[in-house]
């Protein structure tokens, strides 16, 4: 639940991001501190008295061993509170209700873990007095007790009951008595019991009925087991004195486990991790990181400017330049309108004490310390914090007083403005305002102090190359120095990016002039997003909007109809290829043909067949209709009465006779079929009128389900029928159908390839792309509600009708030009890159396949089965199993086999081949391949994922770093174990480590200095490889998809096109270009390097700007020639 009004923003060092729960102590929030770090965090309803105030504060005393860590307590403020350590999961309430009760062993484990929390409680001199259900939460490491020594504070209430949870309080406190930890060991009793059966043990429709329970019923105990039931029944037994101590439980539960196994507290913390819940709410960060990554490049780049204007409040939403990006923000409870004070008034959901106006602000000023991305921004941007904050004031002063001159900024604090909007900002860019504030500034300042030099006009040229006005004089362009140039460079490359949406191709074009101008990050940047962004054009036509527009069956041409006009418009080049008169006097029309060659429509009480070219009629005079269809390009005429459709012969015949059925047409006009809204489906032969295939599809699930989406390949061999569970594919011919598991979740009509190898679906995120051979999804493009489905002639770019008449082309070509797989692909195949890039292997499922990847041959094929692991060069493999086999790659000879034993999980060979890691959960060996002789075993080590350091003298496993030399272990000095690192890579220099966390993060340690170097929010989780390049300069990440990042700076470059779901990346030898690995293993690359990548833009743009389109787009700076060399 959102903060309500009143709630706290903040409480010292942490803020809260949202409402946990509201009990008779106390709010629950859910809080972060200033490193983002989260807790839960209890604030009291009124003041403590200091009896209890000692016992909260013990509190801090309580061993972390299944309880949930007290971090801090304060009780002297206004706000008394206390901060715990956030538990992510469920209680064990909602767990019992979703899964069911606890039987057996887990039933053993979850009673010891919690009498694991009350012994540790009891210890630290607390009492519980509120244990039930609801404050057992089940983490990601198992059971974890909360709420403890605050719940009843030991202090009666005017009814002489004790605050708490009625059907789990102990007989002596309904009699008065005050709770002692012996109270807490009945409510243990109570929570096991309730644990094994789901029901509340003392449960009555009244408070009377369950103090009469308490006191007199013996519960029902049959549902537990030894040594359980006897605990569990001294344990409510009504006498206190009768009662264990909470380490009386935990030993008979124990019987007697190695003392070498047991925490301080008498239990192996890690015997309850397989307690764990699954994962409870997200994070507020993670919310806003999902967020980030689902929005568009375009609104990603407008996102920091938005929240770093909230720093300092409500942002006004007249200052908002995109208010769509507001309500993407709103509905994911990340921003919501400001809230203004009014007279209290009672309603039914509470006392309303505030209502919105027109500004926007955090829904929590948590979100500036809980996002990771939004941390790194702000410190982006920092140092011009201030000085944005004295422009926008001035600039809100000034619109509000009229515009008046009086009111401009002038001298140092002129030049301090002009300064920051040019060169001293990442992020935060001036808005329309502040534009306009600064551009009438700048004039004013410019004509009185022209005496004074050209201090302030240059940085004025430097202002208007940013915010986009020229309103310097060109004449003093030659006096600014390379400071002009390089800020030159940073506004073209963002309005590069800006441009992506509505003009991909002068986007990629401005890119490459940004990083001709100067090599600033901002334009490698810009230029890395013309490498990858996938649109590779827009085409808008004039009036679109309000006219009926189609894109042809071929995808080579638009046609819009308005008004009278029919016209044809190239989709590849913009231009305008054709125009046709509708012919007169038609009542109703249809939609043109497949090829926009025909029209037809109703004249004089006939349907009528028309040529646009000609004008002439070229069928018979057909029934009249209600609407009117074309079919077959043109070759056959659908009828339609309200829900009845017939279709004929443009010579007059009719064919079918449909009522509540839906109508596809193979381009050919030989293939018909017929679906209803219950999925049945039929295939009929044209005009024959023989039937080849009936069958049923689960239609897809949508607001408006319909019959399901069917398509026919341009040839009409093929028949798609797209269900809700899969699809099913029909040759035409034979009648045969096969089912693949490719589902839709939208009604658009799917579109085959030319050559049918492909299906495109719209999908849930956007268009997947399918490759028929083995039913494996390649890709998924971004697209925003597209409205009909079409591949270019040549198969390499997808293309799409927006709701707004636009084409958008995508490139596909680097899905579409992989062969297919010679072998099924699998989703448990694994493959990996030699660290060079030049040698790659995969298993197919029976054998280990290699390839020369820099020829693109095959090496040969490896007859065994298990995850494969290459050296630095891809001399040597090693292959998993039991034992584990190494080879050597070019002869494929078998060179070792080492007994490592069944349970290695992971393997790694050193960069010389020399050595072979294997890794388990509890341990880690090494062995020499040469002489297949083990060298060193480490136990208590989790190595489920294995590095050898570039010299070979360090491993990486896991969290820790083993001197292979010395022995000697390193034990997480990077603090990452509890964030299970699933890819680790030492920088080529052996100095730093890059660790892949689960929290979608990087995190970069220095093994020297042995400190953090810095952490970078990747924001996927599940991530797979990172990988330096040669030179130490750029990280790769890959997951859903493939990331570049800065090292010296931890800023993003942006990504790599190199496919979906990459199973290992490598760069090249020389760092120029970036490997990937596809589960099909397929390998893809591109370019790294700014050279190669300015030479692939200007290929896949079409060449350069040229003079025209550069006194278009940079008026402020010289024509570059040579922008592709």
């Amino acid at each position: 639940m959102r903060l309500l009004p009143g709630d706290p923003e903040r409480l010292d060092g942490y803020w809260p991001a949202r409402r946990l729960g509201t009990g008779g102590q106390g709010i629950v929030y859910e809080a972060y501190d200033e490193q983002g770090a989260r807790y839960a965090i209890k604030v009291l309803h009124t003041g403590v008295p200091e009896q209890v105030a000692k016992e909260v504060r013990a509190t801090r005393q309580v061993a972390s061993f299944c309880t949930a860590r007290v971090v801090d307590v304060r009780l002297d403020g206004p706000r008394p509170y206390l901060v715990s350590e956030f538990v992510d999961g469920p209680n064990l309430r909602q767990a019992v209700e979703r899964d069911g009760p606890y039987r057996g062993d887990a039933l053993t484990r979850l009673a010891a873990a919690l009498a694991t929390a009350l012994t540790a409680v009891h210890r630290a001199g607390v009492v519980h007095r509120d244990f039930k259900p609801e404050n057992v939460l089940l983490g990601p490491d198992g059971p974890r007790v909360i709420d403890f020594g605050v719940a009843g504070s030991g202090q009666t209430s005017s009814t002489g009951f004790v605050a708490g949870t009625p059907t789990y309080m102990a007989p002596e406190v309904f009699t008065g008595a005050r709770a002692t930890a012996k109270a807490d060991v009945f409510a243990w009793g109570g929570v096991v019991l309730y644990a094994a059966t789901g029901c509340d043990p003392f449960q009555a429709e009244s408070l009377g009925g369950v103090m009469h329970r308490v006191l007199t019923l013996d519960p029902d105990l049959s549902a537990l087991d030894e040594p359980v039931r006897g605990l569990v029944a001294r344990a409510l037994a009504k006498e206190p004195s009768q009662r264990p101590e909470a380490a009386e439980l935990l030993l008979g539960l124990l019987d007697g486990a190695p003392a070498g196994e047991q925490t301080p507290d008498g239990a192996a913390s890690e015997d309850f991790a397989d307690l764990a819940g699954p994962p409870g709410a997200k994070s507020l960060g993670q919310i806003a990181e999902e967020l980030y990554q689902s929005l568009p490049p375009g609104r990603q780049e407008a996102l920091p400017g938005l929240l770093l204007r909230m720093l300092d409040g409500p942002v006004p939403l007249a200052e908002v330049d995109d208010p769509d990006l507001v309500s993407r923000l709103s509905s994911a409870g990340l921003v919501v309108r400001r809230s203004i004070p009014v007279p209290p008034v009672d309603t039914e959901t509470g006392r309303l004490v505030a209502v919105s106006d027109d500004s926007v602000a955090p829904a929590a000023a948590a979100l500036f310390h809980a996002w990771p991305r939004l941390r790194a921004w702000i410190d982006d941007d920092r140092a011009g914090l201030d000085t944005h904050r004295t422009l926008r004031s001035a600039a809100r002063r000034w619109e509000a007083r009229s515009r008046r001159k009086g009111d401009l900024l002038h001298g140092s604090a002129l030049d301090e403005a002009l300064g920051w909007a040019a060169t001293g900002r990442r992020h935060l860019a001036p808005n329309r305002l502040e534009s306009d504030f600064l551009r009438a500034a700048s004039g004013q300042a410019r004509r009185r102090r022209r005496a004074r030099g050209l201090v302030t006009a240059a940085m004025a040229v430097l202002l208007a190359v940013s915010v986009g006005a020229s309103v310097v004089a060109v004449q003093q362009r030659d006096q600014i120095n390379d400071r002009l140039t390089e800020a030159n460079a940073r506004a073209v490359a963002a309005r590069a990016d800006g441009l992506r949406g509505t003009d991909p191709r002068a986007a990629m074009r401005l890119s490459v002039a940004a990083w001709k101008m100067s090599p600033v990050f901002e334009a490698r940047s810009a230029l890395q997003r013309s490498l990858a962004q996938p649109e590779l054009s827009v085409l808008t036509v004039p009036e679109a909007g309000s006219s009926r527009h189609r894109l042809a069956a071929d995808g080579e041409s638009l046609l819009k109809w308005s008004g009278d006009q029919i016209t044809r418009w190239d989709v590849r080049t913009g231009g305008r290829t054709g125009a046709s008169t509708v012919p007169a006097g038609l009542t109703v029309t249809s939609e043109l043909s497949d090829d926009g060659a025909r029209l037809a429509g109703v004249r004089d009480r006939s349907t009528r067949v028309f040529d646009l070219a000609s004008g002439r009629q070229v069928s018979a005079d057909l029934p009249p209709g209600t609407n009117v269809s074309l079919y077959g390009n043109g070759t056959l005429a659908g009828v339609w009465e309200l829900n009845r459709l017939r279709l004929y012969s443009i010579d007059g015949r009719e064919l079918l006779d449909l009522t509540d059925r839906e109508l596809t047409v193979s381009r050919d006009g030989r293939w018909a079929c017929v679906a209803d809204h219950a999925g049945r489906v039929e295939l009929w032969q044209l005009p024959r009128l023989k039937k080849v295939f009936s069958g049923k599809v689960d239609p897809p699930v949508t607001e408006d389900a319909g019959a399901p989406p069917a398509v026919f390949s341009a040839d009409g061999s093929k028949l798609a029928l797209v269900g809700s569970q899969g699809t099913t594919l029909v040759d035409t011919a034979s009648g045969k159908a096969a089912y693949e598991a490719i589902a839709a979740t939208a009604l658009v009509a799917p579109a085959f390839s030319p050559d049918a190898r492909f299906l495109a679906i719209d999908g849930r995120e956007g268009v997947d792309l399918w490759r028929l051979a083995d039913g494996h999804l390649l890709a998924t493009y971004p697209a925003e509600a597209p409205q009909g489905l079409t591949f270019s002639a040549d198969g390499r770019e997808l293309r799409y009708l927006r709701g707004d008449g636009g084409v958008v082309s995508l490139d596909v070509s680097g899905s579409v030009d992989r062969p297919d797989p010679k072998t099924p692909v699998h989703d448990s195949n694994v493959a990996t890159l030699s660290a060079d890039g030049t040698v790659a292997a995969a298993e197919t499922g029976t054998a280990v396949e290699l390839t020369d990847v820099e020829q693109r041959t095959s090496l040969g094929r490896i007859e065994a089965r298990g995850a494969p692991a290459v050296d630095a060069d891809g001399g040597v493999m090693a292959i998993s199993g039991d034992p584990v086999t190494v080879w050597q790659v070019s002869t494929r000879t078998r060179i070792a086999s080492l007994k490592a034993g069944p349970d290695r999980q992971a393997i790694a060979l050193s960069p010389d081949g020399r050595l072979l890691a294997a890794g388990g959960a509890n341990d880690v060996q090494v062995w020499d391949v040469r002489t297949g002789e083990r060298t060193r075993s480490v136990d208590d080590v989790e190595a489920l994922v294995l590095a050898f350091s570039p010299d070979g003298r360090t491993l990486a496993a896991g969290a820790d770093l083993i001197d292979l030399a010395t022995g000697r272990i390193s034990r997480d000095e990077a603090g990452v174990r509890r964030m299970s690192p699933s890819s680790i890579a030492f920088s080529p220099d052996g100095r730093s480590l890059a660790y892949a966390l689960d929290d979608g993060s990087i995190r970069l340690w220095d093994l020297g200095r042995r400190e953090k170097l810095g952490t970078v929010a990747v924001g996927q989780a599940g991530m797979g490889t990172v990988r330096y390049s040669p030179d130490g300069s750029l990280l790769a990440v890959n997951g859903a998809n493939v990331r570049l990042w800065e090292v010296a700076t931890l800023r993003e470059l942006g990504r790599v096109p190199l496919g979906q779901n990459s199973r290992e990346l490598a760069f090249s030898p020389d760092g120029k270009r970036l490997r990937g690995l596809l589960p099909d293993g397929t390998v893809q690359e591109a370019p790294v390097d700014p050279g190669l990548a300015v030479r692939a833009v200007c290929a896949r743009a079409g060449g350069a700007l040229s003079p025209t389109e550069w006194r278009q787009w940079i008026p402020e700076a010289d024509y570059i020639s040579d922008q592709c060399a």
